[in-house]
């Protein structure tokens, strides 16, 4: 993926948030030009996730042991949004399917 293909699916995903914020469980739009499924989005949307909380552990490890729950929750106060459309778009059963982890 070249960097004009990254900035076309970071807009995209951005697109996608700001639309959910009126409202979380709202289907989701998506982009057949950047995304192949709405599968494919959210894979997309949870890569971002565990991008953020990867982050976040590992800074919060430079300080010494990881409370996980409180670096978790922290940033789902930051990214409520994002939290809300993985929460209420992917149920337990297609985290596991795919391979993702709540």
């Amino acid at each position: 993926m070249g960097w004009a293909d990254h900035y076309r699916r970071r807009d995209a995903l951005d697109a996608v948030l700001r639309d959910a914020r009126r409202d979380p469980s709202a289907p989701l739009i998506v982009d057949p030009d950047v995304f192949g499924s709405l599968h494919e989005l959210l894979l997309a949307l949870d890569h971002r996730w565990q991008n953020k909380l990867t982050a976040r552990m590992e800074n919060a490890g430079l300080d010494g042991r990881v409370d996980e729950e409180r670096v978790t929750a922290e940033l789902a106060a930051d990214e409520p949004v994002l939290r809300a459309v993985l929460d209420t778009h992917l149920s337990l059963d297609s985290y596991r399917t795919v391979g993702m982890t709540p």
